[in-house]
């Protein structure tokens, strides 16, 4: 039962740090998929900020989790912190590129 838990949290953990990688990097495509032929250059920049802060937020709430479920439960603490390393590393190069893109398109 309980390592059963253990194995949900694992496979949440990396679900939330994929989606969220692919949200960072794909944001500008999947902006301009929702906007479609719309001219609106307002509404495509709101479609990108949204999809910005999902991606950092989806980030920040990994380590929250994670000391949360450790606190909680008599886990081993070393395969929670390879996955808070992976997700710091990835995290923060995904948040400076979809950052940059951000800024980019604000002009």
């Amino acid at each position: 039962m309980f390592k059963d838990k253990i194995k949900r949290f694992k496979f949440f953990i990396c679900g939330n740090i994929i989606l969220a990688t692919i949200i960072g990097i794909y944001a500008q495509g999947i902006a301009s998929y929702i906007i479609g032929d719309s001219l609106s250059g307002y509404l495509y920049l709101y479609w990108l900020t949204i999809l910005t802060v999902i991606s950092i937020v989806l980030f920040l709430i990994v380590p929250i989790l994670t000391y949360r479920f450790v606190k909680k439960s008599a886990t081993k603490k070393q395969i929670f912190t390879l996955y808070l390393i992976a997700n710091s590393f990835i995290g923060i190069s995904t948040s400076m590129f979809s950052i940059f893109v951000l800024v980019m398109t604000c002009g």
